[in-house]
């Protein structure tokens, strides 16, 4: 575990440089979509790998993996957080204290705030995606305002629900006022479509898939080891999810690495 920490830390610049580079490219689409410079079909295909890819690099940033608290680099741990969260319109501050809860409360059905996710199945939790966006006490928002302000309760995660709720209010405004000015077609296929295949993306295989059967709160069950349906790289490097619990700093890129290495131990506890 610690040479994978050791070596974690000499490579986690790739982290920021991507989420600079990835949310300007994302930026510019808008003018060079307006422009007809860049195709619509082109900037839709890229802005969604960009937004969902934004919630790798961001989770990193959640977990201060790209600089502690203290260090001289840790603003850069915060701009990167700060813009991977812009594109799904979920700040950054929200992001790091939810995600933060769910490690400490995985699988939790009052705590944790992914919960809303679990589904029986791929195609239940396709759906689920879409009915946790519906009005109403049991889809995702609520719960989640429940966790923040209830269970949490302090004046940070309260805040960041008023956050959240700010930037869901511009984010749409934008929406609309591209949308009035001419531009739907170009907001649509830039930003508000890539985010939904994102956000579809996320929870089904950042949540779902490896929390599966969301049924164990103990240390070496609350997560899976498993062989995506869709593979590691496109499940988001969730496919040794357990070891990023037992070891959230350890990057995902070197997660599987890991996986191997301690797969004598593992399984030593009874691990699948």
């Amino acid at each position: 575990v610690d040479k994978y920490h050791r070596i974690g830390q000499n490579q986690r610049w790739p982290y920021a440089a991507a989420t600079f580079i990835g949310f300007a490219l994302w930026v510019s689409f808008f003018p060079l979509t307006i422009l007809g410079i860049v195709p619509l079909p082109v900037a839709f295909v890229i802005s969604t790998i960009l937004i969902s890819g934004g919630w790798i690099t961001g989770h990193e940033a959640m977990h201060s993996s790209i600089a502690r608290t203290g260090s001289k680099w840790r603003w850069l741990n915060e701009l990167t957080g700060t813009l991977a969260m812009i594109p799904l319109l979920f700040p950054f501050g929200m992001a790091r204290i939810s995600h933060l809860q769910h490690h400490k409360f995985t699988n939790d059905p009052l705590k944790d705030p992914d919960y809303p996710d679990t589904a029986p199945s791929l195609r239940a939790a396709l759906f689920k995606v879409w009915l946790n966006r519906q009005p109403g006490k049991d889809n995702q928002i609520h719960h989640f305002k429940h966790v923040m302000v209830n269970e949490i309760g302090t004046p940070e995660s309260k805040a960041a629900v008023r956050n959240l709720m700010i930037a869901q209010l511009l984010g749409h405004l934008f929406f609309i006022g591209m949308a009035l000015s001419g531009y739907a077609m170009e907001v649509a296929l830039v930003w508000w479509l890539p985010r939904w295949i994102a956000l579809i993306h996320i929870h089904v295989f950042f949540g779902w898939e490896p929390h599966f059967p969301f049924k164990s709160t103990r240390r070496y069950e609350q997560a899976r080891l498993y062989r995506s349906r869709v593979g590691n790289i496109l499940a988001m490097g969730m496919e040794g999810h357990l070891v990023h619990h037992l070891y959230p700093h350890i990057p995902i890129h070197l997660t599987m690495a890991a996986c191997r290495a301690m797969l004598p131990a593992l399984e030593a506890r009874g691990v699948d």
